[in-house]
């Protein structure tokens, strides 16, 4: 419990700081655990102001420990499978346009960041509602594990980045749901969309998690 206690007032800590002095304060915390900030912002690198804007958002937070500082991003990831057709086996997004025009492959399983002051059950329900537009009463679900990965980050290049990922199985049960066609597209809330479809067991390859970054 005690560390649980430090690690959240790092958090809140460190969180304050950031909104206070902005990018002078994250700079100086960077450096002082050996990340080459001054790399960043060039080639497919983001700066130090887009790591703040994450962070102010919500959508990470730095964790600091024995092995120097982290960024953690917490995931929610839905296995959606139809209890009706087993053999559909799971829902995919295979495809995204983005605001500009430009489309994106993705094949992956539906998946979202979970934000500040969320728990994964709440970031769970917020996803299906906005990405997927269904309500609780279409689905039935449970936690099948946390995972957690450690790897690079090819966004921020010499900062550890620690990926929690919360696997949800989920079942739809209501029959008309639009979800279960075989394919639909659906608009996101940036002005670009998203196609889904069901894909067979085997069938399809999952790409790697685009919220890795």
């Amino acid at each position: 419990m005690k560390t649980k206690i430090s690690e959240a007032f790092l958090r809140i800590l460190l969180w304050i700081l950031q909104k206070i002095f902005g990018v002078p304060v994250l700079w100086i915390l960077l450096e002082t655990f050996g990340v080459p900030v001054e790399s960043w912002g060039t080639g497919k690198a983001k700066n130090i102001s887009d790591l703040l804007k994450e962070l102010g958002e919500g959508e990470c937070y730095l964790r600091i420990g024995k092995d120097g500082v982290q960024r953690v991003t917490e995931i929610v990831k839905m296995h959606i499978t139809d209890p009706c057709s087993p053999g559909r086996g799971r829902l995919f997004v295979v495809s995204q346009t983005l605001p500009d025009g430009r489309v994106r492959t993705r094949n992956e399983m539906p998946a979202g960041k979970i934000k500040r002051e969320e728990n994964p059950d709440q970031a769970f329900v917020r996803e299906m509602e906005e990405e997927l537009r269904l309500s609780p009463s279409d689905w039935t679900s449970e936690i099948l594990s946390t995972i957690k990965e450690i790897r690079p980050s090819p966004s921020y290049p010499g900062l550890v980045c620690a990926y929690v990922i919360h696997n949800f199985k989920v079942e739809l049960v209501n029959p008309n749901s639009p979800a279960l066609q075989d394919e639909f597209t659906l608009q996101d809330g940036d002005g670009g969309s998203q196609v889904f479809r069901w894909e067979h067991l085997g069938q399809q390859k999952e790409s790697e998690c685009s919220l890795f970054g």
